[in-house]
């Protein structure tokens, strides 16, 4: 209904996106410097042209997540591009190594005068359920149950978790460490299957929903960003103690890049 009155949503592709031939295609859009309507990244792609160039597959994602973030902040560094290639980078991880879909769609604006930026991802994979119950130590989880266990330390549906020594390796911290970044006076949001979990300062609120893969919003405050770095070095030291107390949890270590700005292990 009244879909014709929504200017900024057609121009985003955001009607064409779900089948309502109004507006522009997704990718259509130039967008700005402020605002990334929405684009599909193809994961074979991405998987290709690790290979091609014979990088890890996570160095494309992270240069794909430094160019939606240069987007919107038009700088080449600094605390926000800092934070939203590594936050953006993280999701976009996770739709990869685990969600089986073939796209990652992405859209993004950032408001410097309200000090905001909201990024949403969203993948037409199997769903947080499927994936993380695919690992035996949580294959007798619920679907409500298995989404807020998602968003702990150490969680993934990868049974090996934490057992590598490649900086890529997956240590089921990725969404951990980006809620909290999120929380630090904004919002992250996560839907999947049945179920959606928002999370900020204020606590936690759970409703119901109807989605065919997973939905990921980060919402920021531009205002709390400083030290990025030692933020997540903090970070990961409240989840290795809080993944000791949880069964299944890889309570090692997380990975080299869920722990680190990307710069900060390049040449190490």
């Amino acid at each position: 209904m009244n879909y014709e009155h929504h200017g900024y949503a057609a121009n985003l592709g955001f009607f064409k996106s779900f089948g309502l031939n109004h507006g522009k295609e997704p990718g259509e859009a130039a967008g700005s410097s402020r605002y990334i309507p929405i684009r599909d990244l193809n994961v074979a792609q991405i998987k290709d042209e690790a290979v091609d160039r014979f990088l890890e597959v996570g160095d494309v994602i992270e240069e794909r997540a430094a160019e939606l973030a240069k987007i919107l902040t038009q700088d080449e560094a600094g605390d926000l591009q800092d934070t939203l290639t590594y936050s953006i980078r993280e999701i976009m991880r996770n739709v990869v190594e685990h969600s089986k879909s073939e796209n990652i769609h992405v859209c993004a604006q950032y408001w410097p005068s309200r000090h905001e930026v909201e990024v949403g991802i969203v993948d037409d994979g199997i769903g947080v359920h499927a994936a993380l119950t695919s690992n035996p130590a949580h294959d007798d989880l619920g679907e409500k149950e298995a989404l807020e266990l998602s968003l702990m330390p150490g969680i993934s549906g990868n049974p090996m978790a934490g057992k590598g020594r490649n900086e890529w390796n997956n240590s089921g911290y990725g969404l951990y460490m980006t809620n909290r970044i999120c929380r630090n006076g904004g919002h992250f949001l996560i839907c999947s299957g049945g179920h959606g979990i928002e999370l900020s300062q204020d606590g936690k609120e759970n409703f119901e929903t109807s989605f065919q893969g997973t939905a990921i919003r980060l919402f920021i405050d531009t205002r709390n960003l400083t030290d990025l770095r030692g933020r997540l070095a903090e970070f990961a030291e409240d989840g290795r103690a809080a993944a000791k107390e949880l069964a299944g949890a890889n309570d090692s270590r997380a990975s080299t890049a869920s722990q680190m700005l990307r710069r900060d292990f390049q040449d190490a």
